[in-house]
């Protein structure tokens, strides 16, 4: 009897071993297709910026004009479709390149992609704040990894709707991690606001805010 349990408890550890190798190599693939998808679609959309200057209507976001709510939270979709990025943002000084989706995309997700939140304004609303989330680290989706390399005065490009829009960073603070974020911008200026995790710290996240200095 008790060699017939003990054959029931290991076919039932091996079947939780293959189970749990199954769900960790679902889990990876899925994250390498994703991150594949994600630079073919900023691939494709540079393309089609260098062919026509229009973007297609059904790829064209209303901003809203109403003051935001600067607090934020993170959701995560995971619906797969080709949608052009309605975005760039650039940091020279980093070397970052990166597309981003519009706000009610079901590819603007923080787990794989720059996430826009849905408190933002786009780049073309005066006095607007454009706030985009992302993950540091060394991941595969970790495009704000060295944001932390970062200081006052550098500038970050935004392309939007075939105009560039020139930011200068002037300050720089962190937040303790507890679910929302405190954007502590001049209401009177067009920002642009990133977030990403502190820099060697579990506990804190890093927010950089920059003002609109320039359009092109």
């Amino acid at each position: 009897m008790k060699k017939i349990n003990f054959k029931y408890q290991v076919a039932a550890g091996v079947i939780l071993i293959i189970a749990g190798t199954l769900a960790l190599l679902s889990n990876y693939i899925k994250e390498k297709r994703d991150v594949v998808f994600s630079n073919m679609n900023l691939a494709l959309s540079s393309i089609n910026d260098t062919v026509t200057n229009n973007i297609d209507e059904k790829n064209q976001i209303i901003a809203n004009e109403n003051p935001e709510e600067e607090s934020s939270s993170s959701t995560v979709n995971t619906d797969y479709a080709y949608e052009k990025y309605i975005g760039i943002i650039e940091i020279n000084k980093i070397n970052l390149y990166k597309g981003f989706y519009a706000k009610d995309s079901n590819l603007n997700n923080v787990k794989f992609n720059l996430y826009v939140l849905p408190e933002s304004s786009y780049p073309d609303v005066e006095k607007g704040n454009l706030i985009i989330a992302g993950h540091s680290g060394n991941y595969n989706n970790s495009y704000f990894a060295n944001l932390y390399k970062l200081s006052v005065d550098d500038t970050i490009n935004i392309y939007y709707n075939n105009i560039k829009y020139i930011y200068k960073i002037y300050k720089i603070y962190d937040e303790e991690k507890t679910g929302t974020v405190r954007i502590l911008r001049d209401r009177e200026k067009t920002s642009l606001t990133l977030i990403t995790c502190t820099k060697d710290d579990d506990y804190h996240q890093t927010v950089y805010i920059a003002e609109l200095i320039e359009k092109e």
